[in-house]
């Protein structure tokens, strides 16, 4: 049985986290370890975990990194995979067992992920992921009836260690949060490796709760950003030249119906974004040089998990 070490990243969730571990302990896979990545929490999360939960390793940031934290639990994880976790989540007995199977039963799967179920209404809330060319993304909508299936990311899931230690990261530093998973999903893709949704294994998610108390402007920006960095990083120049109008007029859609809704400050994120963009294209293409090393597969494997049938049907411009 291979051992899996699961990472928690933890910002101010001391409510969340007991219900989280003691769902951890009835997994019926038991060669696992815990570890909690804290990003300077002050709700007392710390002294939480070190006075009530002892046998959990905790890894204290010294400021709030985002999801990106996560990368200082890597260092220490001892498992054959990383089971990266959110801490308003809570995990069906069965859940790791059916990942552990899922992401053996083919040397080319990195990354298995569950399906996600909401807390309070027990209704599927992502049977898998979607994501265009236009590098918008989102959720499809589950029922019981889903099949195991290739997707392009996942914001949870178990990933290989090898994989993560060839990066020396999970997710992108400079990420913080959002679009952080999907950058992830789209190495795995360059790579010539793949993630796989598993319906077998389900985890129940309350939904960003931890994000919640920011600005919807300030979430904004950092998904177009992040969005925007993840597409000159990924694509070949051909691509990245043939999809850039498009991807383009996506935001200056996105930024009319703002404009119309009268979302003053959703528009200004975007526009911000691409100044971002624009003004740290250095930066960007350093980034890009760094991960187009670790290709072996071309576009058209990446963009075989790319499609463009959500993109509008599923309303993802807010």
């Amino acid at each position: 049985m291979a051992k899996v070490s699961i990472v928690i990243v933890n910002y101010n969730g001391k409510r969340l986290l007991d219900s989280l571990l003691k769902s951890i302990s009835k997994l019926n896979y038991k060669d696992y370890e815990i570890i909690v990545v804290d990003n300077n929490s002050n709700d007392g999360s710390q002294k939480f975990l070190k006075e009530k939960h002892k046998k959990t390793r905790l890894v204290e940031n010294k400021k709030n990194l985002g999801y990106s934290g996560i990368n200082s639990a890597i260092k220490h994880c001892k498992g054959d995979y990383i089971l990266f976790l959110n801490n308003d989540m809570e995990l069906d007995k069965n859940s790791l067992n059916e990942l552990v199977k899922a992401i053996n039963s083919d040397k080319d799967i990195v990354m298995a992920a569950p399906r996600l179920i909401n807390y309070y209404d027990k209704k599927i809330k992502s049977g898998g992921t979607w994501i265009s060319r236009a590098f918008y993304n989102g959720h499809v909508k589950g029922n019981e009836k889903d099949k195991a299936k290739e997707i392009p990311y996942m914001g949870a899931g178990l990933v290989r260690k090898d994989f993560v230690d060839k990066f020396g990261y999970l997710f992108d530093p400079d990420y913080f949060i959002y679009a952080e998973d999907v950058d992830l999903g789209l190495r795995i893709r360059l790579c010539g490796k793949k993630a796989i949704f598993e319906p077998k294994s389900a985890m129940y998610h309350l939904h960003s709760v931890t994000m919640q108390k920011s600005k919807r402007s300030f979430s904004t920006y950092l998904m177009e950003r992040n969005m925007l960095t993840t597409f000159f990083k990924t694509l070949e120049t051909k691509n990245i030249i043939l999809f850039l109008p498009y991807v383009l007029l996506a935001r200056f859609i996105a930024m009319a119906k703002d404009l119309l809704a009268l979302r003053l400050d959703l528009l200004f994120a975007r526009i911000n974004a691409i100044f971002w963009v624009l003004f740290n294209m250095g930066f960007v293409i350093k980034k890009r040089n760094e991960t187009q090393k670790f290709r072996k597969a071309d576009d058209k494997y990446i963009l075989k998990i790319f499609s463009e049938e959500h993109l509008f049907k599923e309303k993802f411009i807010v």
